[in-house]
């Protein structure tokens, strides 16, 4: 259940948590022109970090590259919670980490630990936007009613803000 104080007052926390929750969400590439592709998500909330597994022959390690921009989108709560992340992707080397990430989950996708497919990507958050809607039915029909009584008034049913991460 989302909590739109929170929203407000400790989105980035609030952030992570549904981040911990949702496992997955859709990625892509800016300036890329492919669609957003469904990912499981690897958080590191100390160090504003998310990482990727994927295979090296697959389009978005293509559009990846040496690096660039990439957005990451989540949607939870049944509808109620949703997040736009924005940052750097880059491809990593970093052993240690696909040992911390590995599992029988990702296993399932590849030949072993040792794949030469799998590819590790790195996103550095830059910034976020997040936002949640009321779970109460009864505050959602009442801003409905004010709002259809006073045109000059926008229902509340939510809440949204802007998050800056320190790179």
């Amino acid at each position: 259940m989302p909590d739109t104080h929170r929203t407000e007052t400790e989105p980035r926390q609030q952030l992570f948590e549904k981040m911990d929750e949702i496992h997955a969400g859709m990625l892509g590439i800016e300036g890329s022109g492919a669609h957003m592709r469904p990912m499981t998500h690897f958080i590191e909330p100390e160090k504003n970090l998310l990482w990727f597994l994927t295979s090296r022959d697959t389009d978005l390690a293509q559009e990846v590259g040496q690096g660039g921009t990439a957005h990451f989108c989540l949607t939870g709560d049944e509808g109620r919670y949703y997040a736009c992340l924005r940052g750097t992707i880059t491809q990593s080397e970093n052993a240690a980490k696909v040992d911390e990430l590995w599992s029988p989950v990702v296993a399932a996708w590849f030949k072993g630990r040792d794949d030469a497919d799998l590819l590790l990507l790195k996103f550095s958050l830059r910034d976020a936007e997040v936002w949640s809607a009321t779970e109460s039915k009864v505050q959602f029909g009442l801003e409905i009613a004010k709002a259809n009584m006073n045109r000059e008034k926008m229902p509340d049913i939510g809440a949204h803000e802007s998050i800056t991460f320190g790179i």
